[in-house]
């Protein structure tokens, strides 16, 4: 990796001439909207669900697979904040479900690491 230039700058890190990894430092540069194929790649694994306190909730992205991790945290409160929400199951290609707990109708931003 080359060291920035300027603070802010992004240090990105490839395997085979795509990029994989980008990492900004402190600077005015870092709130700069990031676009391109790292943009593209992080927006496709995310989003959010609504938990409902009651049932797992089916979340749809085509990005998960069997060995994949998916992180969650808080985006809006709703009812009563329980537990991080955790994967129920997971369905290859199609998406997962997510279980809250009870009284917790809050909606939570999620990401897909694979």
């Amino acid at each position: 990796m080359a060291t920035p230039a300027v603070p802010g700058a992004v240090n990105v890190a490839t395997l085979n001439g795509s990029e994989i990894v980008g990492i900004a430092t402190a600077g005015p540069q870092v709130a700069q909207t990031t676009t391109g194929a790292i943009a593209a790649l992080v927006t496709s694994k995310t989003g959010t669900v609504t938990i409902n306190g009651v049932t797992p909730v089916t979340v749809a992205n085509t990005n998960i697979d069997a060995n994949s991790l998916v992180i969650f945290t808080l985006k809006t409160v709703g009812g009563t904040v329980g537990a991080i929400p955790v994967v129920e199951t997971i369905t290859p290609g199609t998406g997962f479900t997510a279980q809250g707990t009870a009284s917790d109708t809050s909606t939570y931003n999620y990401l897909i690491l694979n």
